[in-house]
Parts: C-alpha cells; structure tokens; sequence
C-alpha cells in the first residue's frame, strides 16, 4: 500500500532532494565553522545541543547527498544536462565531510573511532570518483571537478588524522617517555666486578650546592624567581602554560609524572597570583581543547602549513576555473550555477577564517617574537577561554519544585524517569560567576596546603582529606562537627553540609550578619557541589558510593515533611525545618531503616550558628576540601572532557592541585641527598 502522497509532490522533491542536502550541508559548515569554538567557554546547553546536533547531521548529510548523486546519475533521462554539476557537487561534499578546522570531535569518545572514518574517507572517496567518471570525457568542469576532488579528500584525511592523533592509545604514546634501556650491562658490570666501592660522606655545605632544585623543600617561595611574569604579559602567560601543558599532559591517561617536574612547577606556582595562576590553568586547558577536538596537531608543522596553502590557493583556481566555463558554455539552470558559486564562495570564506583563527591561535602567538608581538591586538591575548561560571542548584529547591506526579508515573513506566530528572534540572539551575574573591580563596587556600606539603607523602596525606584538615584549625569546633565528617561516607557528607549550608545561609540572610565574603563563596561551593553531584554524576563517582539511595531518602523525607504545609516557600522551609527539636541523633531514633540525613544536617546548621568563632571562614574550608577531594579522586580522561563543555571549576581545581605538588600522580626519583659513590681500586 502507497501512501498517498500527490504526484506533483513526488516530482518537486525529487527535482529538489539533493539540492536542498547540498544547501543544508553548506549552512551546518557555516555554523559549525562560526559556532564550535563557543563550547569551550559557554555553558548554555542549549547552544552545546545545536553544535552537537549541526555535528551529527554535518556528516550523515553529506554521505546521503553524495549517495543521492550517484543514484541519480545512473538515470540520465532526469539528469540531462546536469551530469557535469553532480560531480562537481560530489566531489564537494568531500570536503564538508572534512568539516572546519574548529571542531573534528565533540567528545573524546568520538576520537576513538577514527578507524570508522578512515572507511568512510575511502568509501566517499571512491563514490565522488565513480561520480566524475561517468561525466567524462564531455564533462565541461572536468578540470574544477578534478581539483575539489584532490581538495576534499585531502580536508576529510587531514580530520581522520587529528582524530587519530587525539585517540587515547596514540596520544599516549606521544607522552609517554622514549624507551631507555640504561648503561650496557655487559660492559657495567665488567667495571663493577673489577672495583671496590666505598662511601663517602660529603660536606652538607657541598651537599647543598649539589642538590637539586627538587631537593629543596624548606621554602620554595624564598628565593626570587629569574622568570617571574607580570600579569598584563599575556605572551609570557601563554608560553609558560605551553610549557606546563608539554609536562603535564600525560596527566590525562594516567601517567605518572617525575617528582622533578612535581618540584618545578610547585616552585612557580608559589610565586604567582591567584588571577595568574587561573589564567595559566585556562590556557593550558585551552591547549588541551586544541590538541584533543581540532586539527591543529595536524595543521600545525610545515607539512601541515604547506597542504593549507596549496589547498587554499587550488580552491580559488577551481573558483576562476567554474567561472571561466559557466561563462564560455553559458551553464544551466541558473539555480544550480548560483549553489556552486556558493559552495566555493564558502569554502573560500572557511580558509580564509581558518587561516586567521590559526594566525591569532595560542599556538601561533607563542613563537611570534617582540616586534610582531606588538602587532596582536590586546582582545586577542585576553580573550575568555572558560565559561568563568558555576552551575548553580540546591536540594530545598529541588524539592520544592512542583511536578506532575502523572507525568513522573508515566514516566517509570516508560523508563525515562532518569531523562526527566534531567530535564528538570536543566530548568531549574542557574549560575554564578566566578569572581575575583572566590579565585582568590581557592588558590590561597591550595597554597597553604601546598607548603605544607614538602615530600610526596604529605602531598597524598593533604589530597586525602575531605574536611577535617579544616576542622583542625580549631579544636573546639573540630570536637563539635568532626562526626560530620568521619561518621557518614563522602556523599552523605556532601549532603548533609550542603543542608547545613543552606539552612544557616537563609537565617544569615534573615539577621543580615556582617559578613566578608565568605558566606559568598560557601553557598557557591555549596550549590555547586550539589549540581556535580546530581546533573554530573560520572564526575565524583569513584567518591561518591551508592549515592542515590542517600540522596532519594533525603528527597523523601524532605517531601514528607514540606507536604505537612499547605504553601512553602524556600526560606520558610528552611526556617521550619530549623526549628525542629532535635535533641537525638536521626540514627538513634529512627534506626537503620532510611539514610536520609536531613534532619542531620539541621544538626549540624544548629550547633555551625552555635561557634563561638567566625562559621563561614571554616564552612568554606570545609566546602574548598570537599570540592578539592572529588577534584583529585575523578578520573584524569573525565576532566579531559570538560573543556569542550565550558570547563568546570572541578577541573581547574584539579590541574591547579596538580600544579602545586597536591596530585597523586607522581613518583619520586631516588636521591642521595648528602652522599655519593666513589670507586676506587
């Protein structure tokens, strides 16, 4: 049975099928081309949904244009007189497969399948040649097909090659340090059987003139640093990020990095300013974007540059060329002369804004030298790239929203309750920027810790901890809220002071306490963590446990109780939950039976309002170390994926820990710190 679609329906979309592919294939290379660079620092999910949307329909509507053509070409009855302008268009459709230089994944997994692309580039490549050689040899753009054919399959192997250059397997290889087999043994041990070995003890003053940089742990801020960088030098910023990224890239798959480089980059770090320090992270972080989701390791060499410009100057030759023979033979229909005019005018505009994207690229402005220096305008050097914001939700408000309870029903039934959850947080959230006092908390904080730690041990020892480090800077209140801490898992814990927060800020906020800024930054902290932990789940999962039963008992019983009143808004919530006696522990009065730790955390807000000592300086300690702790514990590739995302502060957090010795990804050489070997015979 047909359905019953009208014969002059028929006919226009088969007279217009491929040419509306070919146009809509043009527009997504106009908006990847314009659009794909903004992921790195915007948060909007709804942009990320376009770009995500225009890179999957970019490729899938290619092959079928290029599929179309050569299914129309095998009827030339319907194509008379059109044959020449199929294969050119085939041949073009090529080089959108190859995309724009700004965007060849949209997420790492996408890297992995770079085999998948090296059959398509064959398979295409071979259709848009059967394609042109059914036109010749009367085909009148014989010579303009043939140089958009080279062009495009030269743009589709130069993205499978940056998708295999960025693939996990390769980029290891890339960072892993070259084979060193050591001394000869035979000959070594030839030497060693033949000499007596003795040890001698030198001086502590030559010891010290010995020892390295990496040995030196006593202060590392107290000599000058020969290389010390003001903050408007935005050229010095970049290369000094340049050169942490070639260190400490091998970070992303897990590779463990010299205690040497640990020391070095501790040393500058503790010299910088928090603005400082978060831009070299951003820029770095930027590198990271480029070499793993563009063609820029491909682009970037003399091969690559080469291929550019020959490529760039053949497109503009096929241009001259079409021009010349749609004049000479006065080609018809206008529509199709005017769609590849088009398409080469685009392709033009896409290497020329190519071109200047790689000309004011981080990669390029690191090797101009000081007069060109001068010529880069400042906008350039100081543009954003990071979202430079938080997401924003918190558990009142989560329960608080209103739902229909049919549409949830409904829902479970279908098995996308767990996609509605999303959507509603999605809704739900808002942001925060992350000003200038909360850089400056993070890092101060980090600094310290970092200058605590003198040796590896006390560095894991530092990363290990998820808020008593805080507490500890004062007994009484360590005595008070330690069994927040040691008595629940990190998730209940999250939770139950991301209650305590919210409770004591909105009664903060009812008095109008004075306050320095750190009731600020808690909250921040507070409703960001909160945000991972339900909207970002994979980023704190080795943290995190069996996190949801916590979390949908603490909902439940946060329902329950709110449902008791007819209208409740989220600081009247708060304030009713606040007044709850709660002279027993939840645990003890209820047993075993929930783990909800709501009533905990009100708990906690009462005896946090309670300190006699300043309680948002210690809660946002508390908040830096549970923030720091997920960072360091979240897998390397996870945080490898968020730049492509708009960033997020955890991942920051974690290169900066990283920087300042606080990682677990180091090992320590062997040193001998005051003595030697000497041989004698």
């Amino acid at each position: 049975m047909e359905l019953p679609i009208p014969n002059k329906v028929k006919k226009l979309w088969d007279s217009w099928d491929l040419r509306v592919c070919i146009l809509v294939s043009l527009v997504l290379q106009v908006f990847l081309m314009l659009f794909a660079s903004f992921r790195q620092r915007c948060r909007s999910k709804l942009l990320l949904v376009f770009i995500w949307f225009a890179y999957l329909l970019a490729d899938w509507i290619a092959a079928v244009a290029i599929g179309l053509i050569t299914k129309s070409q095998g009827n030339h009855c319907d194509h008379e007189g059109h044959q020449d302008f199929l294969a050119f268009w085939a041949s073009f459709l090529l080089l959108h497969l190859g995309g724009p230089d700004s965007i060849t994944s949209f997420a790492l997994e996408d890297n992995e399948f770079w085999l998948r692309h090296l059959f398509g580039l064959i398979l295409q490549f071979l259709a848009a040649l059967y394609s042109y050689f059914l036109t010749l040899p009367d085909n009148k753009l014989r010579f303009p097909t043939a140089i958009i054919l080279v062009v495009g399959t030269i743009k589709f192997a130069e993205r499978t090659a940056a998708l295999y250059l960025a693939s996990l397997e390769h980029f290891g290889e890339t960072v892993r340090p070259k084979p060193n087999p050591g001394p000869d043994y035979e000959k070594t041990e030839a030497v060693y059987s033949s000499i007596r070995w003795v040890r001698v003890t030198i001086p502590t003053q030559a010891a010290e003139t010995t020892t390295t940089t990496a040995g030196n742990d006593k202060d590392p801020t107290s000599c000058a640093d020969p290389q010390d960088i003001s903050e408007s030098d935005e050229f010095k910023l970049l290369e000094k990020a340049h050169e942490h990224f070639e260190s400490f890239k091998g970070l992303i798959i897990g590779i463990l990095l010299s205690s040497n480089v640990r020391e070095s980059s501790r040393s500058f770090f503790l010299r910088r300013s928090a603005d400082e320090a978060f831009r070299l992270v951003e820029n770095e972080l930027n590198f990271i974007y480029d070499v793993l989701h563009t063609k820029i390791v491909v682009v970037r060499n003399k091969f690559g540059y080469t291929i550019r410009f020959l490529s760039s100057c053949s497109v503009f030759g096929a241009f001259l060329l079409f021009y010349c023979a749609a004049e000479k033979y006065n080609m018809s229909p206008k529509f199709d002369t005017v769609l590849t005019y088009s398409l080469l005018s685009g392709a033009m505009a896409q290497d020329m804004i190519s071109v200047f994207k790689l000309i004011f690229s981080d990669w390029t402005l690191i090797i101009l030298n000081s007069s060109l220096r001068k010529c880069v305008p400042s906008i350039i050097l100081k543009k954003s790239r990071w979202s430079g914001s938080v997401s924003q939700y918190n558990i009142i408000n989560y329960c608080l929203d209103e739902r229909p309870k049919c549409l949830y029903t409904l829902g479970g039934y279908l098995y996308c309750k767990g996609i509605l959850e999303n959507v509603k947080i999605w809704w739900c959230q808002s942001s925060k920027t992350v000003d200038t006092k909360l850089k400056l908390f993070i890092f101060n904080e980090l600094r310290v810790k970092s200058r605590a730690a003198n040796n590896l041990s006390a560095a894991v020892e530092a990363c290990a901890q998820r808020g008593i480090w805080a507490l500890l800077q004062n007994s009484s209140s360590y005595n008070k809220l330690k069994w927040s801490i040691l008595e629940f898992q990190y998730a209940e814990s999250l939770l139950v002071w991301h209650i305590a927060t919210e409770i004591c800020y909105l009664s903060a906020e009812s008095t109008k306490l004075p306050d320095d800024g750190s009731k600020e930054i808690c909250k921040v902290l507070s409703d960001y963590m909160f945000y991972i932990m339900v909207a970002q789940p994979a980023m704190v999962a080795p943290v995190m446990g069996n996190w949801h039963i916590a979390f949908q008992d603490t909902c439940a019983e946060a329902n329950r109780y709110f449902n008791k009143f007819s209208r409740c808004e989220h600081m009247e919530a708060c304030g009713r939950i606040l007044k709850v006696e709660t002279k027993s522990r939840p645990a003890d009065v209820k047993g075993n039976v929930s783990k909800s730790v709501l009533f905990d955390g009100c708990i906690l807000a009462k005896e946090l309002i309670n300190l006699d000592t300043d309680r948002w300086k210690l809660m946002s300690r508390v908040w830096l170390e549970l923030l720091s702790y997920a960072a360091i514990n979240c897998r390397p590739i996870v945080h490898a994926q968020q730049p492509s995302r708009g960033g997020e502060l955890l991942t920051i957090t974690w290169l900066l820990m990283n920087h300042l010795g606080l990682g677990t990804q180091f090992f320590e050489h062997e040193q001998q710190a005051g003595t030697k070997k000497v041989g004698v015979k």
